[in-house]
């Protein structure tokens, strides 16, 4: 006599419909707050062309700008496309990051969010995998640190160039406004890579939350590896 078919558990079922909606909606989120992210660092590195600047009295063009002739000018834009090209690599490198987490990872609130219990849950995951996760946050440090410092510079330079052509409020409001939106980028990578090995941090869902599971799908048979 045949045994009739059996329906996949619901809870299973049920858990990779929860899993596939998390992860969709975190993809959305992070393609959303990347458009807003390279305006705000187009802005906040090219301080020499958007900043209001003195031009005979009158308030200089983009294209004055670029082409200013004295050494210092020159070295200054200089600066701020390399501080434009580095950040460029960070997003990108924060992009793979975070996409990696989503596939790998969940937020999952009943657990644990320390870095011992984290590193637990790791353990479920292939080791290639596992790995995957570690080098990305590990390249994201170093480089959120390097682009920390390359911020601090360019803005020093910057600013020499910006106020040996003053022209009136607007420079200085305009330049701290710029500079401001960089410095909310720097402090928001120092927060989200400054963690313990374990702790992975979101970099484009604001309430920082915290990867602290593997995707049910993507959990391995620890008993078999231990075996």
């Amino acid at each position: 006599m045949e045994k009739p078919l059996q329906n996949p558990p619901t809870e299973t079922v049920q858990e990779k419909d929860n899993t596939s909606d998390q992860d969709f909606n975190q993809r959305v989120n992070v393609a959303s707050t990347l458009m807003l992210e390279l305006y705000r660092v187009l802005m906040g590195a090219f301080l020499v062309i958007f900043v209001p600047q003195n031009c005979d009295d009158t308030v200089c063009s983009i294209d004055e700008n670029i082409d200013r002739s004295d050494v210092l000018s020159r070295i200054a834009l200089s600066f701020n496309a390399f501080t434009f090209l580095a950040f460029l690599a960070l997003y990108a490198i924060e992009v793979k990051r975070e996409n990696t987490l989503i596939t790998y990872l969940e937020v999952n609130k009943f657990n644990s969010g320390d870095d011992v219990s984290v590193g637990e849950a790791l353990q479920k995951l292939d080791p290639i995998k596992k790995d995957l996760i570690l080098n990305f946050d590990q390249y994201y440090q170093k480089v959120g640190y390097s682009c920390s410092g390359i911020f601090i510079a360019n803005s020093v330079l910057s600013s020499i160039v910006v106020y040996s052509n003053y022209l009136d409020s607007k420079t200085i409001t305009v330049y701290l406004t710029n500079l401001l939106f960089m410095s909310l980028k720097v402090y928001d990578v120092y927060n989200t890579v400054n963690t313990k090995p374990n702790i992975f941090y979101s970099a484009y869902m604001k309430n920082k939350i915290q990867f602290n599971d593997v995707d049910p799908d993507k959990k391995i048979d620890t008993s078999e590896v231990k075996s």
